[in-house]
């Protein structure tokens, strides 16, 4: 009786389709209103009730988010996000607050909100 070996992706839940070299994809559970996330360690969270069409347009987007990471644009925690447009720049660090709302400088912002967060507007646009 033969058997079939499974690919790195299945062993290690991996979505090969919508992966970068360098940039897995893991589907998952996400919180209501999430559709991908991008991760420090440059791996991605997508959710597995989204769309295929969905899916790939979160990807395109969150690998900008990736992008501005590995420039050292964008910095995330579990309880900041700091964005430093370019070397003459000052940091600007947002709090996270727990109901997906960011705060600077007293003005509370949606997280993600590409027309108030520099770091969304350019991933927006070039996503």
């Amino acid at each position: 009786m033969g058997f079939k070996l499974k690919s790195k992706g299945e062993l290690f839940g991996i979505n090969e389709e919508l992966s970068e070299n360098g940039r897995p994809v893991f589907e998952k559970k996400l919180e209501p209103g999430i559709i991908a996330e991008a991760n420090r360690d440059g791996t991605t969270f997508v959710s597995k009730d989204a769309s295929e069409k969905d899916k790939a347009e979160s990807i395109a987007h969150e690998n900008i988010h990736h992008d501005q990471m590995m420039q050292n644009k964008l910095q995330y925690t579990d309880h900041t996000v700091t964005w430093k447009k370019d070397t003459r720049s000052p940091a600007r660090v947002y709090e996270r607050l727990d109901n997906g709302m960011l705060a600077s400088a007293g003005k509370k912002i949606k997280e993600g909100d590409g027309s108030q967060l520099e770091w969304e507007t350019d991933a927006y646009k070039n996503s």
